[in-house]
């Protein structure tokens, strides 16, 4: 990733409209991730496993194994920088999940949607993807949603603290993995990224499992249903979108789209769980939303 020394090419083959309408159903599917999780009577670590799992073995098979045989023809910087992407999206989804026992998912969604801010950050400093100002306020009114939603959020002492560091480490893993996913989007196809990306994710979580002893096969059908879900709703769905995205949109751009996860995943946590949405929440909703538009808007257009 560090080689690249000009800007990235915006593609152009598609209709602006429809790269936006699949980032909006990527940021309704993540929503949802915080939800399955609370449901979920399992560690993070398997949690995380059997999303990668399950995801992986779903994209292998749906296409009969294509991508194998792409794995094989692609240079080894690409895949070295792909399987490394697999190494940051495990310890994003670790480090968020975990941080779900000790916090809100108010907070933890809010924290680990931040990654916009590094991932402007690297995108200018290593992708060489200008910063535009009015992307820029953008990210800024986004994130004062963010901390407004964050200040609603009653829980206070050690344990908070812990769950909001973590999911501030999930933040900064998850900034690497979109910066990856922009450079590598522009030379793979999405289901050879995603599954190479995935499968190598699976593999180190499964590892890191055996090693800790974390069980990953004394769950209920219903656990497991829902390990099914949360890879077919927020991974499948939300996180491929978003590395689709990535082809033709800016690295920050689809970044700060994902800080609709937190209004959505408030108002979700409100209505099955019985979470009480503040009017700050609200309040806060509305000005992330605000500014993601902004930033939306401020992409050059093709």
């Amino acid at each position: 990733m560090t080689h690249a020394a000009s800007s990235l090419p915006l593609a152009a083959a598609l209709p602006r409209r429809r790269v936006y309408a699949v980032l909006a159903l990527g940021v309704l599917a993540v929503s949802f991730s915080a939800i399955f999780v609370r449901w979920c009577e399992a560690p993070a670590l398997a949690i995380a496993f059997h999303r990668l799992f399950f995801a992986s073995a779903f994209l292998f098979l749906s296409t009969r194994g294509k991508v194998w045989r792409a794995w094989q023809a692609l240079p080894l910087p690409a895949a070295a920088l792909a399987v490394l992407s697999g190494l940051m999206l495990a310890g994003h989804f670790v480090t968020w999940i975990a941080s779900l026992s000790h916090t809100s998912v108010a907070s933890s969604t809010v924290l680990v949607a931040t990654l916009p801010i590094f991932v402007a950050l690297g995108a200018a400093l290593v992708l060489r993807e200008r910063l535009r100002p009015l992307l820029a306020c953008g990210l800024v009114i986004a994130m004062l949603g963010v901390i407004v939603i964050a200040m609603s959020d009653g829980q206070a002492g050690e344990d908070s603290l812990r769950g909001d560091l973590l999911a501030l480490a999930g933040a900064l893993f998850g900034s690497v993995y979109f910066l990856i996913g922009r450079r590598l989007r522009q030379v793979m196809a999405t289901s050879v990224y995603v599954t190479l990306c995935y499968s190598t994710a699976a593999l180190v979580l499964f590892l890191a499992a055996v090693m800790l002893r974390v069980p990953l096969l004394s769950y209920s059908w219903q656990t497991f249903g829902l390990f099914l879900l949360i890879a077919l709703v927020p991974q499948i769905m939300g996180h491929t979108s978003f590395n689709w995205a990535l082809r033709y949109l800016s690295a920050p751009v689809v970044a700060i789209a994902l800080l609709g996860e937190p209004v959505g995943a408030s108002l979700l946590a409100w209505l099955l769980l019985g979470e009480k949405v503040a009017g700050w929440v609200m309040l806060g909703g509305l000005i992330t939303l605000a500014g993601v538009t902004l930033a939306i808007y401020a992409e050059p257009r093709a």
